[in-house]
């Protein structure tokens, strides 16, 4: 039961624009409006909510009142309701946008909202209606994400976050934060990069005993001009840190690959020499060819040894 509702002018300077209690628009719509009501006027009026004290609540039509007021309109048209509970009036103001699709953002703010007058039943029920997984996995995440600074935000609704990656986010303090926001953007990182650099820059603080989440040297790679350079330039120094045994394996390493390749014979190594494997890569014509790349191998058998014992 919607209540009593009635169409009236209501004067702007009465309607509150900073009590969001029932609004959760990301972001906020108004500059996309101000051109249609100059040339058009107000169409569709906005539902306000009259409470008992104070001036009225916006329920629906945030950017249509805030457009009004850029323009300078003194008084709109507007819905009013009255004699309303907080979680009707919650009710009211998804209905009304559910012509829409909601982002991410969106949902999570008017989640947030919901859960202290909704049973957990309930909730599950109107993740349903946002068109979201009913489980406790994706409260979970939406809860996060509101809680996030309106710079991950509009990563969210670019497709530009990976959202596995907010579970590590509870380790990381406001500043550490914005340091991988920094990270993010001036890299442009794939969501697997996000979680894998992440990841790695945790267990460096942890081993290091950092006090931030970023070192020196990857602070002073972000600053580099050019792109490119930027990115190889931190991938670099990153693994430099986090395998800082490699550069002198590698080293040890170069003369036994060399030999090899000299007869075609290329050695495939795991990243960051990650496993104690090798793969022997080589190409062959004939079955005369395949017995002296063996006979070869076998030959420098030690060669072989010495890179295994190496890795």
């Amino acid at each position: 039961m919607l209540g009593p509702i009635t169409c009236k002018t209501i004067d702007l300077s009465s309607v509150s624009t900073e009590d969001r209690s029932y609004l959760f628009s990301f972001p906020k719509r108004d500059i996309f409006l101000i051109e249609s009501i100059k040339n058009w006027g107000l169409l569709q009026p906005p539902i306000l909510y009259l409470p008992k004290e104070g001036a009225f609540q916006i329920i629906c039509g945030e950017g249509r009142v805030l457009a009004c007021k850029t323009i300078g309109f003194k008084e709109i048209k507007a819905l009013v309701l009255k004699k309303l509970s907080p979680k009707e009036l919650l009710l009211i103001s998804l209905e009304s946008n559910l012509f829409r699709n909601l982002n991410l953002v969106e949902k999570a703010e008017f989640l947030n909202k919901a859960i202290p007058l909704f049973t957990l039943d309930e909730i599950l029920i109107l993740m349903k209606k946002i068109n979201l997984p009913p489980n406790n996995i994706w409260l979970k995440i939406l809860l996060e994400i509101n809680k996030l600074d309106i710079e991950f935000k509009n990563l969210i609704i670019n497709d530009k976050l990976n959202l596995h990656i907010l579970q590590f986010f509870k380790f990381l303090n406001e500043i550490e934060k914005k340091e991988f926001l920094l990270v993010i953007t001036r890299l442009n990182l794939s969501f697997s990069e996000q979680r894998e650099v992440l990841e790695k820059l945790l267990d460096l603080k942890r081993r290091l005993r950092l006090t931030s989440l970023l070192p020196e040297e990857l602070k002073d790679a972000l600053n580099y001009e050019e792109f490119n350079q930027r990115r190889k330039t931190f991938f670099e120094r990153l693994k430099e840190l986090y395998y800082p045994n490699l550069s002198a394996k590698m080293m040890t390493l170069k003369p036994y690959i060399e030999k090899l390749q000299k007869k075609q014979i290329n050695v495939k190594l795991s990243p960051y020499l990650e496993k104690k494997e090798i793969e022997l890569i080589f190409k062959v014509k004939d079955s005369q060819e395949f017995s002296q790349k063996i006979e070869f191998l076998t030959q420098n058998e030690e060669v072989i040894k010495k890179i295994l014992e190496t890795i």
